[in-house]
Protein backbone atom coordinates (compact mmCIF):
# COMPACT_ATOMS: atom_id res chain seq x y z
CA UNK A 1 0.00 0.00 0.00
CA UNK A 2 0.98 3.80 -0.96
CA UNK A 3 0.11 6.60 1.04
CA UNK A 4 -3.02 6.92 2.95
CA UNK A 5 -5.12 10.10 3.00
CA UNK A 6 -7.21 11.36 5.79
CA UNK A 7 -9.26 14.41 5.43
CA UNK A 8 -10.86 16.09 8.59
CA UNK A 9 -13.40 18.88 9.40
CA UNK A 10 -11.55 20.48 12.75
CA UNK A 11 -13.94 21.12 15.53
CA UNK A 12 -13.77 24.18 18.00
CA UNK A 13 -13.74 21.47 20.46
CA UNK A 14 -10.41 20.54 19.79
CA UNK A 15 -8.33 24.06 19.93
CA UNK A 16 -6.84 25.78 22.78
CA UNK A 17 -7.24 28.73 23.95
CA UNK A 18 -5.74 31.38 21.22
CA UNK A 19 -7.84 28.97 18.68
CA UNK A 20 -5.27 26.91 17.57
CA UNK A 21 -5.69 23.51 17.09
CA UNK A 22 -4.28 21.05 19.76
CA UNK A 23 -1.42 19.46 19.75
CA UNK A 24 -2.90 16.74 21.56
CA UNK A 25 -5.99 16.64 19.16
CA UNK A 26 -3.53 16.71 16.22
CA UNK A 27 -1.35 13.36 17.88
CA UNK A 28 -5.16 11.42 17.52
CA UNK A 29 -5.87 12.74 14.02
CA UNK A 30 -1.96 11.33 13.72
CA UNK A 31 -2.78 8.13 15.09
CA UNK A 32 -6.37 7.40 13.47
CA UNK A 33 -4.97 8.22 10.35
CA UNK A 34 -2.32 5.22 11.28
CA UNK A 35 -5.57 3.09 11.99
CA UNK A 36 -7.55 3.58 8.77
CA UNK A 37 -4.04 2.69 7.18
CA UNK A 38 -4.04 -0.47 8.33
CA UNK A 39 -7.56 -1.16 7.81
CA UNK A 40 -7.37 0.11 4.23
CA UNK A 41 -4.49 -2.39 3.93
CA UNK A 42 -6.41 -5.39 5.32
CA UNK A 43 -5.31 -5.42 8.97
CA UNK A 44 -8.15 -3.92 11.00
CA UNK A 45 -8.76 -4.41 14.77
CA UNK A 46 -10.21 -7.64 13.82
CA UNK A 47 -7.69 -9.02 12.32
CA UNK A 48 -5.15 -7.70 14.79
CA UNK A 49 -7.27 -9.12 17.66
CA UNK A 50 -7.66 -12.49 15.59
CA UNK A 51 -3.59 -12.67 15.63
CA UNK A 52 -3.06 -11.75 18.88
CA UNK A 53 -1.27 -8.59 18.27
CA UNK A 54 -1.37 -5.39 19.19
CA UNK A 55 0.90 -2.09 17.69
CA UNK A 56 2.62 0.48 19.92
CA UNK A 57 4.08 3.36 20.01
CA UNK A 58 7.41 3.83 21.00
CA UNK A 59 8.18 7.33 19.72
CA UNK A 60 6.89 10.47 17.94
CA UNK A 61 8.71 13.29 16.57
CA UNK A 62 5.97 16.76 15.18
CA UNK A 63 7.47 19.31 13.83
CA UNK A 64 4.12 21.89 13.27
CA UNK A 65 5.01 24.63 11.05
CA UNK A 66 2.10 26.80 10.84
CA UNK A 67 -1.64 26.85 12.85
CA UNK A 68 -4.61 26.09 12.04
CA UNK A 69 -8.32 25.98 13.81
CA UNK A 70 -12.19 25.02 14.29
CA UNK A 71 -13.83 24.82 11.08
CA UNK A 72 -10.66 24.71 8.88
CA UNK A 73 -10.74 21.16 6.78
CA UNK A 74 -6.96 19.38 7.14
CA UNK A 75 -5.14 16.75 4.84
CA UNK A 76 -3.33 14.18 7.00
CA UNK A 77 -1.01 11.59 4.41
CA UNK A 78 0.54 8.76 5.67
CA UNK A 79 2.71 5.87 4.64
CA UNK A 80 5.17 2.83 6.12
CA UNK A 81 8.82 4.04 5.89
CA UNK A 82 10.60 1.25 6.87
CA UNK A 83 10.86 -2.43 8.88
CA UNK A 84 12.76 -3.27 11.49
CA UNK A 85 12.34 -6.68 13.36
CA UNK A 86 9.62 -6.02 15.44
CA UNK A 87 9.46 -2.07 14.85
CA UNK A 88 7.56 0.10 11.81
CA UNK A 89 8.63 3.86 11.03
CA UNK A 90 5.46 5.97 9.69
CA UNK A 91 5.80 8.78 8.43
CA UNK A 92 2.93 11.83 8.33
CA UNK A 93 2.70 15.19 6.61
CA UNK A 94 -0.45 17.97 7.50
CA UNK A 95 -1.85 20.11 4.97
CA UNK A 96 -4.56 22.80 4.99
CA UNK A 97 -5.15 23.48 1.14
CA UNK A 98 -1.56 23.87 -0.25
CA UNK A 99 0.24 24.81 3.02
CA UNK A 100 2.50 23.03 5.11
CA UNK A 101 0.76 22.26 8.69
CA UNK A 102 2.75 19.74 9.98
CA UNK A 103 4.95 16.69 9.72
CA UNK A 104 5.71 13.97 12.10
CA UNK A 105 6.85 10.04 12.54
CA UNK A 106 6.07 7.42 14.69
CA UNK A 107 7.94 4.80 15.31
CA UNK A 108 5.52 1.63 16.06
CA UNK A 109 6.45 -1.81 18.04
CA UNK A 110 4.63 -5.34 17.09
CA UNK A 111 3.77 -6.48 19.90
CA UNK A 112 1.78 -9.74 21.62
CA UNK A 113 -1.53 -8.81 22.54
CA UNK A 114 -0.81 -10.18 26.44
CA UNK A 115 2.27 -10.00 27.29
CA UNK A 116 2.78 -6.58 25.43
CA UNK A 117 6.36 -8.04 24.64
CA UNK A 118 7.50 -7.03 21.10
CA UNK A 119 7.45 -9.98 18.29
CA UNK A 120 8.38 -9.72 14.67
CA UNK A 121 6.77 -8.52 11.96
CA UNK A 122 5.26 -11.03 9.77
CA UNK A 123 6.44 -10.38 5.50
CA UNK A 124 2.59 -10.12 4.94
CA UNK A 125 1.92 -7.56 7.03
CA UNK A 126 5.07 -5.87 5.84
CA UNK A 127 3.89 -6.53 1.98
CA UNK A 128 0.21 -5.52 3.05
CA UNK A 129 1.35 -1.98 4.44
CA UNK A 130 4.49 -1.33 2.54
CA UNK A 131 3.49 -2.94 -0.64
CA UNK A 132 6.70 -4.05 -3.34
CA UNK A 133 8.66 -1.67 -2.16
CA UNK A 134 10.80 -4.15 -0.60
CA UNK A 135 12.09 -3.72 3.70
CA UNK A 136 14.30 -0.93 4.07
CA UNK A 137 15.95 0.10 7.24
CA UNK A 138 16.37 3.36 8.75
CA UNK A 139 18.23 5.27 10.98
CA UNK A 140 16.50 6.09 14.30
CA UNK A 141 17.21 9.29 16.54
CA UNK A 142 19.68 8.82 19.91
CA UNK A 143 17.40 9.03 22.72
CA UNK A 144 17.05 12.05 24.43
CA UNK A 145 18.59 12.58 28.23
CA UNK A 146 16.29 11.28 31.83
CA UNK A 147 17.68 14.85 33.00
CA UNK A 148 18.39 18.33 32.60
CA UNK A 149 20.80 21.03 33.90
CA UNK A 150 20.03 22.25 37.49
CA UNK A 151 16.30 21.74 39.64
CA UNK A 152 13.75 21.24 37.45
CA UNK A 153 10.23 21.91 38.18
CA UNK A 154 7.90 19.29 39.28
CA UNK A 155 4.52 18.68 38.82
CA UNK A 156 2.47 15.32 40.12
CA UNK A 157 -0.49 13.99 39.04
CA UNK A 158 -2.84 10.75 39.20
CA UNK A 159 -3.42 8.97 36.01
CA UNK A 160 -7.49 8.69 36.01
CA UNK A 161 -9.69 6.17 33.95
CA UNK A 162 -10.28 9.60 31.70
CA UNK A 163 -6.64 9.49 30.31
CA UNK A 164 -6.83 5.73 29.08
CA UNK A 165 -7.77 4.29 25.76
CA UNK A 166 -9.69 1.34 24.55
CA UNK A 167 -5.89 -0.76 25.37
CA UNK A 168 -6.21 0.95 28.90
CA UNK A 169 -3.19 2.59 27.99
CA UNK A 170 -2.68 6.65 28.95
CA UNK A 171 -2.83 7.17 25.16
CA UNK A 172 0.02 9.19 23.54
CA UNK A 173 -1.86 12.15 23.22
CA UNK A 174 -2.80 12.19 27.17
CA UNK A 175 0.76 12.42 27.67
CA UNK A 176 1.35 15.58 25.47
CA UNK A 177 -1.75 17.47 27.70
CA UNK A 178 0.24 16.39 30.93
CA UNK A 179 3.70 17.73 29.63
CA UNK A 180 1.69 20.84 28.28
CA UNK A 181 0.57 21.53 32.07
CA UNK A 182 3.86 20.93 33.65
CA UNK A 183 5.11 23.09 30.73
CA UNK A 184 3.03 26.06 32.13
CA UNK A 185 4.08 25.33 35.58
CA UNK A 186 7.82 25.82 34.64
CA UNK A 187 6.36 29.22 32.84
CA UNK A 188 4.80 30.52 36.07
CA UNK A 189 7.31 30.12 37.92
CA UNK A 190 9.77 32.34 35.61
CA UNK A 191 7.03 34.66 36.07
CA UNK A 192 5.03 34.40 32.87
CA UNK A 193 1.69 32.65 33.79
CA UNK A 194 -1.27 31.89 31.26
CA UNK A 195 -3.10 35.34 32.08
CA UNK A 196 0.25 37.18 31.67
CA UNK A 197 0.77 36.02 28.26
CA UNK A 198 -3.15 36.31 27.46
CA UNK A 199 -2.38 40.11 29.11
CA UNK A 200 0.31 40.25 26.42
CA UNK A 201 -1.63 39.45 23.30
CA UNK A 202 -0.36 35.80 23.05
CA UNK A 203 1.16 33.06 24.36
CA UNK A 204 3.54 29.44 24.33
CA UNK A 205 2.51 27.27 22.13
CA UNK A 206 4.81 23.78 20.66
CA UNK A 207 5.85 24.22 17.51
CA UNK A 208 8.11 20.86 18.35
CA UNK A 209 7.57 17.36 20.01
CA UNK A 210 9.71 14.45 20.64
CA UNK A 211 8.43 11.72 22.99
CA UNK A 212 9.98 8.70 23.55
CA UNK A 213 7.34 6.52 25.00
CA UNK A 214 9.07 3.93 27.82
CA UNK A 215 6.71 1.74 30.02
CA UNK A 216 2.67 2.06 30.50
CA UNK A 217 1.44 4.06 33.45
CA UNK A 218 -1.84 2.94 34.81
CA UNK A 219 -4.84 4.07 36.46
CA UNK A 220 -4.47 5.50 39.99
CA UNK A 221 -0.90 5.46 39.97
CA UNK A 222 1.34 8.89 40.72
CA UNK A 223 3.53 10.47 38.20
CA UNK A 224 5.67 13.17 38.17
CA UNK A 225 6.25 15.14 35.51
CA UNK A 226 9.72 16.93 36.01
CA UNK A 227 10.81 20.16 33.52
CA UNK A 228 13.98 21.54 32.90
CA UNK A 229 14.21 25.35 31.05
CA UNK A 230 17.13 23.87 28.23
CA UNK A 231 18.42 27.79 27.86
CA UNK A 232 17.60 30.30 30.64
CA UNK A 233 18.31 32.99 28.25
CA UNK A 234 15.22 32.40 26.76
CA UNK A 235 13.39 34.39 30.08
CA UNK A 236 16.50 37.11 30.12
CA UNK A 237 13.48 40.01 29.13
CA UNK A 238 10.78 38.25 30.70
CA UNK A 239 9.94 41.33 33.10
CA UNK A 240 9.10 43.82 29.94
CA UNK A 241 8.91 41.26 26.85
CA UNK A 242 7.10 37.86 26.46
CA UNK A 243 9.47 34.96 25.67
CA UNK A 244 9.88 34.52 22.09
CA UNK A 245 11.04 30.88 22.34
CA UNK A 246 11.52 27.95 24.72
CA UNK A 247 13.61 24.82 24.64
CA UNK A 248 12.03 21.99 27.49
CA UNK A 249 13.46 18.45 28.43
CA UNK A 250 10.88 17.03 30.22
CA UNK A 251 10.50 13.22 31.89
CA UNK A 252 7.58 11.48 33.49
CA UNK A 253 8.08 8.72 36.31
CA UNK A 254 6.33 6.82 38.55
CA UNK A 255 6.56 7.62 42.32
CA UNK A 256 9.25 4.91 42.80
CA UNK A 257 11.20 7.20 40.06
CA UNK A 258 10.98 4.39 37.69
CA UNK A 259 10.83 6.40 34.21
CA UNK A 260 7.58 6.30 32.00
CA UNK A 261 8.69 8.65 29.47
CA UNK A 262 11.22 11.03 28.32
CA UNK A 263 10.65 14.61 25.77
CA UNK A 264 11.86 17.09 24.42
CA UNK A 265 9.88 20.39 22.86
CA UNK A 266 10.83 23.82 21.30
CA UNK A 267 7.79 26.67 22.06
CA UNK A 268 7.10 28.99 20.06
CA UNK A 269 4.87 32.57 20.53
CA UNK A 270 1.80 33.07 19.34
CA UNK A 271 -0.28 35.89 18.60
CA UNK A 272 -4.23 35.81 19.38
CA UNK A 273 -6.18 36.32 16.70
CA UNK A 274 -7.95 39.12 16.36
CA UNK A 275 -11.51 37.74 15.55
CA UNK A 276 -12.23 35.37 19.03
CA UNK A 277 -13.16 31.91 17.25
CA UNK A 278 -10.50 32.35 14.57
CA UNK A 279 -6.87 30.94 13.77
CA UNK A 280 -3.73 32.21 15.60
CA UNK A 281 -1.56 34.56 12.49
CA UNK A 282 1.23 32.21 11.50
Amino acid sequence: MGTYRLERRLSHADVDFLGELKVAALLGLLEQAAVEASSAAGFDAARYARDGRIWIIRRTRLQRHRPVGGEQTIAVETAVMDFRRARSLRRYTVHHGSDLVADATTDWVYCDLQSGRPVRIPEALQHGLIGDAGPVMLGRAEALPSAGTGPPVAVQLTVQPSHLDHVTHVNNAVYAAYLEDAAFSLFAARQWPLERMLAAGGGLRIVSLDCEYLSDALAGQTLIVRTWLGDPRAFDAAPVTPPGRAQLLQTICRADESLVMRAATVWGWRRRPAVLGGVPPA
